[in-house]
């Protein structure tokens, strides 16, 4: 009689936690998995091109350093807070480019250093108009054609 007993016993607490649970309904998924599911959904839509973009892009982030990363973080900032009609106004000018330059123009700066870009922004702000359009020209970067974008200048960095 023990036996069995015990027996029993131990089938009904093994199976309590069965019990207990009832089986799941479908739950909707934590917040991180329905922005990850979203973000493989659209990768998965996107041409081959596109990825290879991306995946250097996330290569070059990889390769920023931290104080890299920050710079570029602000400047996005910037342009997050930038009123509509300057962005658009921004990307009008841009798009009105050809692709084919403007694919060289991103080439180019791709192909700098870190250092080389602070060092080329330095230059450019210590620029007048006329000066920057020459360069501009010459190097093969956005042409400054048209009005200056209003707004505020960023504040220059303390001159070494």
């Amino acid at each position: 009689m023990k036996k069995p007993l015990t027996a029993l016993t131990l089938a009904l607490v093994c199976a309590l936690p069965l019990g207990a649970n009832p089986p799941d309904e479908p739950r909707p998924p934590a917040e991180g998995q329905q922005h990850e599911t979203r973000m493989l959904h659209h990768l998965l839509q996107m041409e081959q091109e596109e990825l290879a973009q991306l995946r250097q892009t996330i290569e070059r982030i990889e390769r920023m350093t931290p104080e890299e990363k920050a710079l570029l973080s602000e400047r996005i900032g910037k342009l997050d807070k930038m009123k509509p009609e300057r962005v658009e106004a921004m990307r009008q000018r841009f798009e009105a480019i050809p692709k084919e330059k403007r694919e060289a123009m991103r080439q180019r700066w791709l192909e700098m250093t870190s250092e080389e870009r602070i060092e080329w922004r330095k230059k450019l702000r210590n620029m007048s108009k006329e000066e920057r359009a020459e360069v501009f020209k010459e190097q093969g970067f956005l042409p400054a054609s048209g009005k200056p974008p209003k707004g505020p200048k960023p504040p220059r960095p303390p001159e070494e």
